[in-house]
């Protein structure tokens, strides 16, 4: 019998008739005039687009770089970029046994399976090989390292300076090897010849992100339209599309209420267009939320939706309680966040006192003498914001919650206790996990029969299959880093 995974071995490397209306491509073109040619163009300027570019122009390939935004780097650089290494020379420094198994077991456990076991391995075998390319090009990492959340081992090394710098230093490497970037270029459309092979996309340039349209993919219609060739490949480096809140709500209804701290121009234009062509979508519906404060803090306080009522056990990880939260709002049929209060026990009770503090002179936590101060702040029912915190006061002295929280880990926790401090507690969809499937090679599949689209790649958060059902902390770097190498060693097979 065929699992899931075995299905698509069995596949790849068999020739499946194609019906004809599934062959048929608008897309393919002739006698096209190009405005520009370069051997790979990427498209997309994050992580992935530019170590992927670094490893091609380090090797003698003209490359071209487009970003449709002014600025480029995308959600990249608005990442601390803790980077999960396997056999690190800071790991070795330090003594710490680490393994493939332990790294696998780890990524398994917080995929709960739904990751793709090949790419898994190339993350972790090819791990230490992209850290030090990256090193290579001037990205400059801490010499210490992270022991994470999900991890069984200190294994995530600490890039110094977040994503920005990283992009600085692999942007400064690109051009010094006659790299070449253009800004405000949007791919609208890939370009096939005869056999369906990528050759090329059509661009438009001077193109303007305008924030305020519902849809920019669909309304925007700034820019001059060029058609770009490539000599051997384009490749898709282009992120998620959590700012895409018509697409989400589509692919999964409840994050429809979600915000997203991401990059503006994480939209779905450019999946798309990939899935125009016949590429395969996987997992679409799946989501990473972070959540504005460490959740490990939450057991010590309380939270209250939009009725001054609790309705969940506060202590859980961000992916579970983000998705209890936005299920409880979409029960109640609002668009109002809950509140997460903690009383002066609680508040201090943080794992990190500084952090918390940190909130508050950020004003995103706001501090309260009175219980009055904080309902009329967050227009909370007094009454029954009361009747909450006293049953939770009920329970405690009788060392039974409502909602099963273990009250033996709360350290004298209560509601009970001024000053007090709150805030909104508003899941962010910061990560999508779904794109369209690659091999390890991350060459695009086609849908109609599991082969590689010639010329075709896609990278990083544009694949879809990787993490599974949550990613682990501190993976994307080695997914976005392992996959742009991948990528730019099977192009070099074709110089």
């Amino acid at each position: 019998m065929l699992n899931r995974r075995n299905f698509i071995k069995a596949v790849a490397g068999t020739t499946i008739a194609v019906p004809s209306i599934l062959s048929a491509n608008e897309s393919v073109k002739k006698d096209i005039k190009f405005d520009e040619i370069a051997d790979v163009i990427i498209v997309g300027s994050g992580v992935s687009a530019h170590i992927c570019a670094a490893y091609l122009a380090k090797n003698k390939v003209d490359v071209l770089m487009i970003e449709k935004m002014d600025r480029m780097g995308g959600n990249s650089v608005l990442s601390q970029q803790d980077f999960a290494v396997l056999n690190s020379d800071l790991q070795i420094k330090a003594g710490i046994k680490d393994s493939e198994e332990l790294f696998l077991n780890d990524l398994n456990k917080a995929g709960a399976g739904y990751n793709h076991l090949e790419h898994s391995l190339r993350i972790i075998r090819n791990s230490n090989e992209a850290y030090e390319f990256a090193k290579s090009c001037g990205v400059k990492y801490a010499d210490k390292l992270k022991f994470l959340g999900g991890h069984s081992v200190a294994r995530s090394v600490e890039t110094i300076g977040g994503g920005g710098a990283c992009i600085k230093a692999l942007h400064e490497f690109f051009l010094a090897n006659r790299g070449r970037f253009k800004n405000e270029t949007k791919s609208d459309e890939i370009i096939q010849d005869e056999n369906g092979k990528v050759i090329g996309i059509s661009v438009r340039e001077n193109y303007r992100f305008d924030r305020n349209l519902a849809n920019d993919d669909r309304q925007n219609l700034s820019g001059v339209k060029k058609n770009y060739k490539a000599r051997l490949a384009v490749v898709f480096a282009t992120g998620g599309f959590s700012r895409d809140v018509e697409f989400r709500s589509i692919v999964n209804p409840r994050l429809r209420l979600a915000k997203s701290p991401s990059s503006l121009g994480q939209t779905s234009g450019a999946l798309k267009q990939m899935l125009k062509i016949g590429a395969i979508p996987t997992q679409l519906a799946l989501s990473r939320f972070s959540f504005g404060i460490p959740t490990e803090d939450l057991i010590y306080g309380i939270m209250v939706d939009v009725n001054a009522k609790r309705f969940l056990n506060e202590d859980g990880d961000r992916q579970g309680l983000s998705n209890k939260i936005l299920a409880h709002m979409e029960k109640l049929n609002t668009t109002s966040y809950p509140t997460i209060i903690f009383d002066s026990t609680g508040f201090a009770n943080s794992h990190d006192p500084n952090r918390m503090q940190s909130f508050i002179i950020a004003g995103k936590m706001k501090k309260f003498d009175t219980l009055d101060e904080l309902a009329n702040h967050f227009k909370l029912n007094k009454d029954e914001l009361l009747k909450s915190m006293q049953t939770y006061e009920d329970g405690i002295k009788n060392n039974k919650d409502e909602f099963k929280k273990d009250l033996s880990k709360i350290k004298n926790s209560s509601m009970s206790k001024a000053p007090f401090y709150a805030m909104t507690a508003a899941p962010g969809l910061s990560y999508t996990p779904g794109g369209v499937y690659a091999d390890i090679n991350m060459r695009v599949l086609h849908i109609s029969n599991y082969e590689p689209i010639k010329g075709l790649y896609a990278v990083g958060e544009a694949t879809g299959g990787v993490h599974g059902q949550a990613r682990l902390t501190s993976c994307s770097i080695p997914d976005c880093m392992t996959s742009g190498i991948a990528c730019a060693k099977d192009i070099l097979k074709g110089v």
